[in-house]
């Protein structure tokens, strides 16, 4: 139900506090107002039953004079048995309750103790002093009883402590955010910040151990980096000397010649792709750029002018690394002309700030669902749209798009097979 750390630690507090106020409540109810309540219920019972042994040994006029005397005080108020107190709206408070079995108990002379209420607020009992019935208000009006008082204190309390720990649980959760925030930002070529340790110590370790990680990550990414770029230097030297011993053989097996040069193509042609693939584009600054003529580029790059006409506005300029934007869309032209089938459209449009470039053709291309895999190094697609090559270049358009804090997508449009590269100016 609470799936964030704010809110279940929202939920365990009013709990808690709810819990503590509850316990507080029932322990001031048990320990403090009900033996308070008790004592002057026996007190009064004691008070009662000598007002009335007292009016047993008084004319009707001393009687009369006493309960006027009584009813100037204020303190209590005594009318007939006649005058039949209204019943008021209420039920008496659970203080009132725990004073009326109290009062009935010590009240040895009434049979039955009968109580009303009245709309000014007051509980009234029928008891017998002297030789009559009267009925006698001890409680006097007020405008908030002890259960009232403890319940608006308890309120008042639970607002505070909630407030409170709201307050703290923002200032744990802000680390946390800032936490979050900065693996979300994480980069595998290292160039950004070390993780802030200036939090709370527990925040600080794991920020710590995240910036450990880090710099473990970004060691073994320029391991790899420099494993791939170097095997792929290498190789390029055995291979231009391959390209010239071809060259000196030209003209004694046609066939044979045009078999190896274009073996030395695809070698060179992968060699090119690992080496993208290991030194990755994220150094390459941004630069607003010419839209069409970058594409025009990539266009001719892939041997598809005459071919492939781009989509694009005039004019159209977007924050690029222009180098990485054009291998990568080179890339999706070469397989859309590989594994395709003609012809192949390109467009280029700003949408919400981000710059789209999509590449289609009439294929049936891949299923969406396999996307994700596809983009991976080394991946290979099924035999619809597989063949050969490396299986780094839709990791190389994926890696652009990362570093331009974009997405690749593939999908159908217009029966079409659509891969669309968008783009961000970070």
């Amino acid at each position: 139900m609470f799936r964030r750390l704010f809110h279940r630690n929202v939920a365990l507090l009013v709990a808690v506090v709810l819990a503590g106020q509850l316990l507080a409540g029932f322990l001031v109810m048990t320990l403090v107002i009900r033996p308070q309540v008790i004592r002057v219920a026996a007190v009064t019972a004691d008070m009662v039953t000598a007002l009335s042994q007292a009016m047993r040994e008084m004319d009707p006029a001393r009687q009369a004079a006493l309960i006027d005397g009584i009813n100037r005080a204020g303190s209590m108020a005594v009318r007939p048995a006649a005058d039949v107190p209204s019943d008021g709206p209420r039920f008496p408070t659970m203080v009132e309750r725990q004073f009326t079995l109290t009062l009935a108990s010590r009240l040895h002379m009434q049979d039955e103790l009968v109580w009303r209420t009245d709309t000014g607020g007051r509980l009234w009992f029928l008891l017998r002093m002297g030789q009559r019935d009267y009925w006698v208000s001890i409680t006097p009006p007020r405008q908030r009883g002890a259960l009232a008082s403890l319940m608006l204190a308890s309120f008042v309390a639970f607002v505070i402590a909630i407030a409170c720990g709201l307050a703290l649980q923002r200032r744990i959760d802000r680390p946390l955010r800032q936490l979050a925030q900065s693996v979300d930002g994480y980069r595998a070529d290292g160039a950004q910040p070390p993780l802030d340790v200036s939090g709370p110590e527990e925040v600080a370790a794991v920020a710590g151990a995240l910036n450990r990680m880090t710099a473990r990550i970004a060691g073994q990414e320029a391991e790899r980096a420099l494993m791939l770029a170097g095997v792929s230097h290498d190789l390029r030297t055995p291979l231009t000397r391959l390209r010239l011993s071809l060259e000196m053989l030209r003209g004694q097996d046609e066939e044979l010649e045009e078999t190896a040069l274009r073996q030395v193509d695809r070698i060179e042609a992968m060699l090119t792709q690992f080496l993208d693939f290991g030194r990755g584009f994220e150094n390459e600054a941004q630069v607003p750029t010419d839209v069409a003529g970058l594409l025009a580029r990539a266009v001719a790059d892939a041997g598809l002018v005459g071919t492939v006409t781009p989509d694009v506005a005039p004019g159209l300029t977007f924050a690029l690394r222009p180098q990485a934007v054009a291998r990568a869309v080179g890339n999706l032209l070469s397989n859309a002309a590989r594994h395709g089938v003609a012809p192949i459209m390109m467009s280029a449009a700003v949408q919400a700030g981000a710059l789209r470039i999509t590449v289609s053709d009439a294929g049936a291309g891949i299923a969406p669902t396999a996307g994700e895999q596809m983009l991976r190094p080394f991946a290979r697609g099924d035999s619809a749209r597989g063949g050969e090559g490396t299986g780094l270049g839709l990791a190389i358009v994926s890696r652009v798009a990362a570093a331009h804090d974009g997405t690749v997508t593939f999908g159908r449009r217009n029966g079409r097979f659509a891969v669309t590269l968008l783009l961000r100016a970070t």
